[in-house]
């Protein structure tokens, strides 16, 4: 529960941080090029096509600013006899030319470029420029071909309108889409409006961000020398919407779009296809952005702080980030562009700041353990409680079913009379240690030492499979690292031990002075091992009824009878552990 708070509150407090830096639009680079990977490609089937100022048509024809009117009336002819419904020029003219032509075409509508010089700047959420460079003529319809990418350099979004003083210019894609449809564009606003059966979203800047066919080319193209000449096949431009602009020499502006790189007059036919499609994406609101941050912010700390094992974190992390990309990749296929970068950077850092709080948490918590356990548990012990979410609450005073060893050594006042003190200490603590690592070992815990003899409890604090069998072989191994001592050191003095097991409930947990705490195990069970333990013969093993009635069928054992142990009215009912070999 702890750990669980803990991580909520980390996700919680930087969901909350990255929310804010969603909000305020932090990293737009980086929120871009994420976007890009999940753009998903819209509708590319509409009534538009573009007569491309290719190469070939510069070397013929000359440059568009450089045109007679009598070369653009040839193309509004040609246009004409076409049948298309609307003609959009992609570059600026020139003021005589403008002047010497008509607006209309019989078949249809021409739309004037308009351009906007100097460098924009956002005022009241509106691009605006310092100048309008726009046809002179009140009665033209006219249209911008700003094109304005983002920091990066990547064309992602189109300006609405663009301003200049009090006048706001439509987009020229815009302007032809809305020709084509006979649908009324608004004036300028900064708030979601409906447009042709869907919704327009302004940002802050007044853009709005399509989506692009998979692959650039997706509109048709044509040379203009080719439709000029009138090599197209009947009814190849008849309804349609032409875009007309320079693709080569130095007039061709190419842009970096999410797909790959395009000419602004592509730009411009790929805008009025989202626009004739309604594919055209609608940021997502701030409340839900916030949410998906908190929820995967909150979700990454609280697995983080108290999942274990690593696999099974790992797969609730790519779950997670799964879930993220999942929601991405359907709100867009829905019109909603919901931005996975703020999201994936809340998880990313809450599951650092998680992950370097449980590292420290970690510590300490084995540095409490290693203090209260050191010798007396495993390290691997020790790890596994750190690693259980409530390890430290396993240490708490609680009625268990354990199994308690006593190793006592055999005549230990008659070995030790006049003796060395230090020679006596050194032995016992060698013979002692013999038992302490068997127990270890055996996944027990050494719970004190009793003058000449070790005590230790099994099936605690962490539960056991079979505690039964760990603590026989426990006491099998210390009699055999008992034998092996002696051999590797005859010169010390020798001290054989008896062994008592019992098995049964007591209470173990930290007990003694609250200052000094220590873990150990008191009980009817505890005291017939230690009674058990001074009864049992140098070298062997004496356990109880409950013992053998738990034990492992690779257990043999010979009953002894009753035995009436000291300090308790009923007696013992002792069997002996047959020795392996």
């Amino acid at each position: 529960m702890r750990r669980s708070l803990f991580g909520f509150i980390i996700g919680a407090l930087t969901g909350l941080l990255v929310s804010l830096a969603a909000d305020y639009d932090l990293f737009p680079t980086w929120t871009g090029r994420v976007g890009d990977l999940f753009h998903i490609p819209g509708g590319a089937r509409s009534p538009v096509a573009i007569v491309a100022v290719d190469a070939e048509a510069l070397q013929q024809y000359g440059r568009p600013d450089e045109w007679s009117p009598e070369q653009y009336a040839a193309l509004f002819q040609r246009a004409y006899e076409a049948r298309a419904r609307v003609v959009a020029l992609d570059f600026p003219l020139s003021p005589s030319v403008e002047g010497a032509l008509s607006a209309t075409l019989p078949n249809g509508l021409m739309i004037w470029p308009a351009i906007g010089v100097g460098t924009p700047s956002l005022q009241d959420g509106w691009i605006t420029f310092p100048y309008l460079l726009r046809p002179t003529s009140e009665a033209k319809i006219i249209g911008h071909i700003n094109l304005l990418p983002d920091p990066d350099g990547v064309l992602r979004r189109f300006p609405l309108w663009i301003r200049s003083g009090t006048e706001a210019v439509p987009a020229l894609a815009w302007r032809a889409a809305a020709l084509y449809l006979q649908a009324a564009i608004p004036p300028p606003t900064n708030s979601p409006f409906r447009w042709a059966g869907f919704t327009l979203t302004p940002d802050r800047g007044g853009q709005v961000q399509i989506r692009y066919p998979a692959r650039p080319g997706s509109v048709p193209m044509y040379s203009l020398r080719t439709f000029l000449e009138g090599d197209l096949p009947p009814e190849t431009l008849t309804g349609r919407i032409l875009f007309v602009g320079v693709t080569a020499g130095e007039g061709a502006e190419v842009y970096r779009t999410p797909v790959g790189e395009m000419t602004g007059v592509e730009v411009q036919a790929q805008v009025a296809t989202a626009l004739l499609a309604g594919s055209v994406l609608t940021p997502a609101s701030f409340s839900l952005t916030a949410l998906i941050i908190l929820a995967a912010s909150i979700g990454s700390g609280m697995a983080v702080a108290r999942i274990r094992p690593l696999i099974l974190l790992a797969v609730i992390l790519v779950t997670i980030f799964g879930s993220i990309l999942a929601l991405t990749v359907a709100g867009i296929s829905q019109g909603q562009k919901i931005d996975p970068f703020y999201p994936l950077v809340g998880m990313v850092l809450t599951s650092f700041v998680a992950g370097l709080w449980r590292s420290h948490d970690e510590r300490q918590r084995r540095a409490r353990l290693a203090l209260l356990l050191q010798g007396r548990a495993s390290p691997r012990l020790i790890a596994r409680l750190v690693e259980t979410p409530d390890g430290e609450r396993l240490l708490n005073t609680d009625v268990r079913f354990v199994v308690a060893l006593f190793a006592d050594v055999r005549g230990f006042v008659r070995l030790t009379e006049g003796q060395d003190p230090r020679m006596v200490r050194e032995a016992a603590s060698h013979h002692l240690s013999c038992f302490t690592d068997a127990v270890m070992e055996s996944g027990g815990i050494v719970t004190k030492y009793v003058g000449d003899m070790v005590a230790a409890i099994f099936n605690a604090p962490l539960p056991m499979d079979r505690p039964v069998d760990q603590a026989l072989r426990a006491a099998q191994d210390g009699l055999k690292r008992l034998e092996k001592l002696w051999r590797e050191r005859p010169s010390m003095m020798r001290m054989p031990m008896g062994v008592g097991v019992h098995a049964g409930t007591a209470v173990v947990g930290l007990l003694g002075s609250s200052q000094h705490p220590e873990y150990d195990a008191i009980g009817d069970t505890v005291n017939i091992a230690a009674r058990l333990s001074t009864y049992a013969p140098a070298g062997e093993i004496y356990v109880t009824e409950a013992v053998v009635a738990s034990a492992g069928k690779e257990w043999a054992f010979e009953p002894l009878g009753v035995v009436q142990v000291r300090g308790r009215y009923e007696p013992v009912l002792a069997y002996r552990l047959r020795m392996e070999g």
